[in-house]
């Protein structure tokens, strides 16, 4: 009866772990940083190649798509319901189908 009690324990403490994991995301202000930093970043790029009379194309795309990249995969894995990373519930529903089955 104590192990079935402890294991009925922890499954209660995992799902309330994914719960909040679901619920939990980057702060709204942190994002916009991020946008903002962006900007800069790249408005700067810019000027300094304004500046410099010419531009290196290869490095400039480079830094550009580097930066774009990073943020979308920071918002995308924030986000696990929706975006092009998603995370699978297939095992858990697996599970549950399997114990299903299995109850008298």
């Amino acid at each position: 009866m104590l192990l079935f009690i402890t294991s009925l324990n922890e499954v209660l403490d995992f799902q309330a772990k994914r719960l909040a994991a679901k619920e939990d995301h980057v702060p709204e202000l942190v994002v916009e940083l991020l946008y903002g930093a962006t900007i800069l970043s790249l408005g700067l790029v810019g000027y300094g190649c304004g500046l410099g009379g010419h531009r290196n194309f290869l490095s400039t795309t480079t830094a550009a798509l580097l930066i774009v990249s990073v943020i979308l995969v920071i918002v995308d894995l924030d986000r696990p319901r929706r975006g092009l990373i998603k995370v699978s519930q297939q095992s858990l529903l697996t599970l549950r189908d399997s114990l299903s089955k299995s109850a008298p």
